[in-house]
């Protein structure tokens, strides 16, 4: 789900990605959006931990300009942890947008191959 954040290259994978799909094909990328509440926590402790040791974090921002690069158009972005974990007692609904959630999806469309 957030295996953006454990790939080398991200520019590559996604360069990839585009010239795999077919046109008009679809990409979802799940993230801890970085600059959320949650994704800084992570920062903070990520060298005492097994599975975010080797991680890097994106932000909303430099997905959406790297998926630009790549020659992905027409975004769809939701999100959702908009409250800490220690506090999170249901299921949060899912919102559109970006600014508010730790969890973040995007769905993008693959451009000319």
């Amino acid at each position: 789900m957030t295996t953006i954040c454990f790939v080398d290259d991200a520019a590559a994978m996604l360069r990839k990605a585009a010239r795999v799909l077919k046109r008009d094909g679809v990409l979802v990328i799940g993230l801890i959006d970085r600059e959320s509440p949650l994704g800084q926590e992570y920062l903070a402790h990520q060298s005492e931990n097994v599975f975010y040791r080797e991680a890097t974090f994106f932000s909303a921002a430099e997905v959406d300009a790297l998926l630009r690069k790549a020659g992905f158009t027409d975004f769809a972005w939701l999100q959702t942890l908009t409250t800490p974990l220690s506090q999170v007692r249901e299921i949060e609904p899912v919102r559109a947008g970006t600014g508010r959630g730790a969890f973040l999806a995007v769905r993008a469309r693959a451009g000319t191959p």
